[in-house]
């Protein structure tokens, strides 16, 4: 039967983007290319509700919001991703999605003093990371796109952390089947430029100008799917 996979869309995107390359929840089964699958996008900013029972994964995209905003669909999107994790079904953070999941099993989310990650950076996976079937056919030290100025600033002991750069917790695992990754795997080089200049617009400051291509970093998506096929058998979780 068809993998049944529900995209959490937590907002519609900045308007710039989208209407030239559309919307993340397109980009993530794009980027999978899998005919096996169907999406269901759910866009809890607009407070769509959805079924826990009868999806095999649940994939929670970024957003311009903070996981600690006073916001309702937030406070809502938390419950559900309670909800997933004692469930035990697989489950994959993407950015904001991370720092929810995070925030969920006792993390703390914040903005980054050291300030945004723009554009694309290198990333250093831990021991642990270099053995996670979610890196699989990823290098330490490959290049990924990123786009945030809230980080997890402390990561729970029941978390594992995969990989990190200078200025941010990147990737963590539990209990081997739930996930969160810090930069954008669904971004393409063309998007991520786009963003940079757009907030460049805007004065924010980001480390450098030059975006170098990322060759590797969309493998997060398919590893994910692999790892809810039941495609690996690694235990990384102490």
């Amino acid at each position: 039967r068809l993998m049944k996979v529900i995209i959490l869309s937590c907002g519609p995107g900045l308007p710039e983007v989208a209407s030239k390359y559309g919307h993340s929840s397109e980009w993530i089964p794009n980027a999978i290319n899998d005919p096996n699958i169907s999406y269901n996008i759910i866009k809890v900013y607009n407070n769509e509700t959805f079924s826990l029972d009868d999806h095999d994964a649940f994939i929670v995209t970024g957003s311009k919001y903070s996981v600690y905003e006073p916001v309702e669909w937030i406070s809502d999107l938390k419950e559900y991703v309670n909800s997933i994790i004692i469930s035990n079904k697989p489950l994959l953070g993407i950015c904001f999605g991370h720092q929810v999941i995070a925030s969920c099993l006792g993390g703390i989310v914040e903005k980054n003093p050291k300030g945004w990650e723009l554009g694309s950076y290198n990333l250093t996976l831990t021991e642990l990371g270099k053995i996670s079937p979610l890196f699989k056919g990823i290098s330490n030290l490959d290049v990924v796109y990123e786009s945030h100025q809230d980080v997890v600033s402390t990561l729970p002991d029941s978390l594992v952390e995969l990989a990190y750069t200078k200025k941010s917790t990147q990737s963590f695992s539990f209990r081997n089947n739930i996930y969160g990754v810090q930069f954008h795997p669904e971004f393409s080089y063309e998007v991520t430029r786009q963003l940079m200049n757009l907030r460049l617009k805007k004065g924010i400051t980001i480390d450098s100008n030059n975006l170098v291509r990322s060759v590797n970093g969309n493998k997060i998506l398919n590893n994910f799917i692999n790892i809810v096929k039941g495609g690996s058998n690694e235990k990384t979780d102490i």
